[in-house]
C-alpha cells in the first residue's frame, strides 16, 4: 500500500468560538473556545489515519501561528512534514451562534517560500517507495516561480508518485493537464476549465468534454447536496445521489470524501469505483451532521 502525502499550501491556524447568537455592529462573547490546524490536506491525511491509511501531511506552519499549529497536529498525532522558513501560516475565526448557521473569516493567505517550496519537493525526491502525491485546496500565487520546484516535480512525475488532485484556482487548469490519477473538484470549479460560458450544460456533459480536453484516469465532480459525477477512463459517467441530513457544519466534508476515494483507489482495491464514490458520500454526509472534521463514528 503506497503512502499518501498531502500538500497543504495554505494551512490555517483556526479558532472557533461558541456564542448565543451573531448580531452585526454587537460585541459577542464566546461562551467557549477551540483551536485547531485547518486547510485540505491536513484534514485528507487525518481522516486517511482514520481510515488505517499511511499518510503524512505537507505544511508550511511559519510565522507567529506556527508553533501553535505544531503543537496540535502533535497532540491530535497526525503524521506531519512541516517546513518553516520564511513561511507565514494564515489565520482564521470561525463563529459559532447556539441555532444559527456557522460564520467563517479566514484572513490573508499564507506566505510559503522558495526555500520551504525546494525543502519540501527534495523531501518528495527522496521517497524510495511507492507513494501518491495529493495536492489539496489552492495554491496561492501559483503562477510565481516560486512554485516552479513543484512544477518541475511534477512534469517529470517520477516512476514511484501518483498524482491525485483536488484543488481550485489558477492550478487546477495546469494540474488537470498533467494526466492525474484522479482529480477531485466542484461543479463551480469544473466550469472554470473552460473559456466559455457552460453554466447552463449538466454536470454529465461537461465531466464529458473535461475528460476528452484534459487528461487523467478518474474525474470526480460534487455539487453541494446534489448528485456526485465520476467517469472513469474507458466508461461513461455515471451518478450517484446523496443522502439527505442535518448540516451542522459542512467545513471539511470534501476533505473527508476525497480521503475516503484515496483509500479506496490506493488501500481498498477491491473496491469498485462505483463502492467508493458512495462510500466516499456517506461519510461526507456524517462529516456534514458533525460539528468537526473527520471526527464523525465510522
Amino acid at each position: 500500500m503506497p503512502k499518501i502525502i498531502t500538500l497543504t499550501a495554505n494551512m490555517l491556524a483556526e479558532t472557533t468560538y461558541y456564542i448565543s447568537d451573531l448580531k452585526i455592529g454587537v460585541t459577542s462573547r464566546a461562551s467557549e473556545e477551540s483551536f485547531q490546524t485547518g486547510g485540505k490536506g491536513i484534514n485528507v491525511t487525518k481522516m486517511l489515519q482514520r481510515l488505517g491509511a499511511a499518510s503524512t501531511a505537507i505544511c508550511f506552519p511559519g510565522g507567529p501561528f506556527g508553533p501553535r499549529c505544531e503543537d496540535w497536529l502533535k497532540q491530535n498525532r497526525i503524521t506531519y512534514q512541516a517546513f518553516t522558513e520564511g513561511c507565514v501560516a494564515r489565520s482564521g475565526s470561525v463563529l459559532r451562534p447556539a441555532k444559527k448557521v456557522e460564520t467563517s473569516i479566514l484572513g490573508v493567505d499564507s506566505i510559503v517560500s522558495l526555500e520551504a517550496i525546494l525543502s519540501s519537493v527534495a523531501f518528495l525526491d527522496a521517497q524510495e517507495k511507492e507513494f501518491v502525491l495529493a495536492i489539496c485546496g489552492v495554491i496561492p500565487n501559483w503562477r510565481e516561480s516560486t512554485w516552479q520546484p513543484l512544477r518541475e516535480l511534477i512534469e517529470r512525475r517520477p516512476e514511484n508518485l501518483s498524482l491525485a488532485v483536488d484543488t481550485y484556482g489558477p492550478g487546477l487548469n495546469w494540474l488537470a493537464k498533467q494526466n492525474p490519477d484522479v482529480i477531485k473538484i466542484n461543479r463551480q470549479e469544473l466550469e472554470t476549465l473552460f473559456e466559455a460560458d457552460v453554466s447552463s450544460k449538466s454536470t454529465e456533459d461537461l465531466i464529458d468534454l473535461a475528460f476528452e480536453r484534459h487528461q487523467g484516469d478518474l474525474w470526480i465532480v460534487t455539487d453541494g447536496d446534489g448528485p456526485v459525477w465520476y467517469k472513469h477512463l474507458g466508461n461513461q459517467p455515471a451518478s450517484i445521489a446523496q443522502k439527505e441530513v442535518k448540516v451542522t457544519s459542512a467545513t471539511g466534508c470534501g476533505d473527508v470524501f476525497f480521503a475516503t476515494i484515496l483509500n479506496c483507489l490506493y488501500n481498498k482495491t477491491e473496491y469498485r469505483i462505483e463502492e467508493s464514490v458512495k462510500l466516499a458520500a456517506e461519510y461526507a454526509s456524517r462529516n456534514a451532521a458533525s460539528p468537526g472534521i473527520a471526527d464523525f463514528d465510522l
